[in-house]
């Protein structure tokens, strides 16, 4: 059965450990830009979603996006990269350049051997502090299916614009909804130009 209060469709990603950097860190650190960007943050995700995201600004007046943490272990190439890059410029969903506002900084894992061009975020924004992660708000995985196909959302799909449907069926894979932001202009960006170090874990964290 469906949980009050949440939209029925949305883009629902989930967070863990990236480019070494554990998730405490990563939210001090989004927390500090949303602070700066006057509510705005960018949240960098691995898969290109923009046909879906269109749907989504298409169906819903004020799209939103749910973050949930990951279930499963950090892999050992997200807690330690060879090397990690800084996407350094960015592109609108029209193709159009976009700005990266001053205090924002996106960050990958990035492999030397076969170098990715292209990294992706989703421009959110929220009025509140980003450092609550206990909520009564859950998700049953079961209810999720991809917005544009209608296909179940897959296990591998860290990132997905989903909508729910109802089910009486008992789920017993139930995430918490430990954060939830506002999509805004121009809502899903594409990131280009990376600048990569080789990654060194006795220096601690890639970034601050």
């Amino acid at each position: 059965m469906k949980s009050e209060g949440l939209p029925n469709v949305f883009c629902w990603t989930r967070f863990g450990t990236e480019a070494s950097e554990p998730i405490d860190a990563i939210l001090c650190r989004k927390e500090g830009e949303r602070i700066s960007n006057d509510g705005v943050f960018l949240w960098g995700i691995g898969n290109a979603i923009g046909p879906s995201i269109i749907e989504l600004i298409e169906r819903a007046l004020k799209p939103e996006v749910l973050f949930s943490p990951i279930k499963s272990s950090p892999k050992c190439k997200d807690v330690t990269p060879a090397a990690i890059a800084t996407w350094t410029s960015a592109f609108a969903l029209d193709g159009s350049p976009f700005d990266l506002p001053t205090h924002s900084l996106v960050t990958s894992r990035f492999d030397v051997s076969a170098p990715k061009r292209s990294h992706y975020a989703l421009v959110c924004f929220k009025d509140t502090p980003l450092t609550s992660l206990r909520s009564q708000e859950k998700l049953s995985f079961s209810e999720l299916r991809n917005l544009k196909t209608g296909r179940p959302v897959g296990a591998s799909q860290v990132t997905a614009v989903v909508e729910r449907l109802e089910s009486h069926a008992s789920d017993l894979t139930r995430y918490e909804v430990a954060i939830r932001a506002t999509l805004v202009p121009p809502y899903f960006i594409r990131l280009a130009d990376p600048v990569w170090r080789m990654h060194c874990p006795t220096r601690g964290p890639a970034f601050q």
